[in-house]
């Protein structure tokens, strides 16, 4: 036997493999792809500035959303993620962040890896870490909910 399945249930919502989520309080509207085979989530952010705060690493991006509002989001850096690829050399080294994510109505803070994503199709991709125990993804589906959480309506 593989691994134990975990069975669909009726707090497990099924969402399409592409969705639109909303990020932060700010909830800023991006496309994401609910990727089964990411353990974390990966955002597009080309243009990362490291600072320090209080003594910790920090980090200040900004991301545009489907209606080209750019916002400028600062966090603080909880670990340094190393991202192997086949092929390739060295791991590449991405700061990780904190970020709130809402897909239908679940809001989770989750960790999420900064990168420049421009060759892929969606700006940000979200893994397994935030997936679990919530959501079954249906690679058939695309756009099955719409972002309403209360969370990012804080305004």
């Amino acid at each position: 036997m593989l691994g134990a399945a975990t069975p669909v249930t009726a707090e497990t919502r099924v969402v399409g493999w592409v969705e639109r989520v909303a990020l932060g309080e700010e909830g800023l509207i991006l496309t994401a792809k609910l990727d089964t085979g990411a353990d974390t989530s990966s955002l597009h952010a080309p243009e990362v500035r490291w600072f320090t705060r209080d003594g910790h690493r920090w980090v200040a991006f900004d991301v545009t959303g489907e209606d080209g509002r750019k916002v400028r989001f600062e966090r603080k850096v909880i670990r340094i993620a190393e991202i192997k690829r086949r092929g390739a050399g060295e791991p590449f080294r991405r700061p990780t962040v904190l970020m709130g994510v809402c897909v239908g109505k679940v809001y989770r803070v989750t960790e999420v890896n900064l990168a420049d994503r421009t060759r892929f199709k969606q700006p940000f991709l979200i893994g397994r870490k935030f997936l679990a125990n919530q959501f079954a993804v249906d690679s058939a589906r695309t756009h099955t909910v719409e972002p309403g959480c209360a969370e990012t309506k804080r305004r």
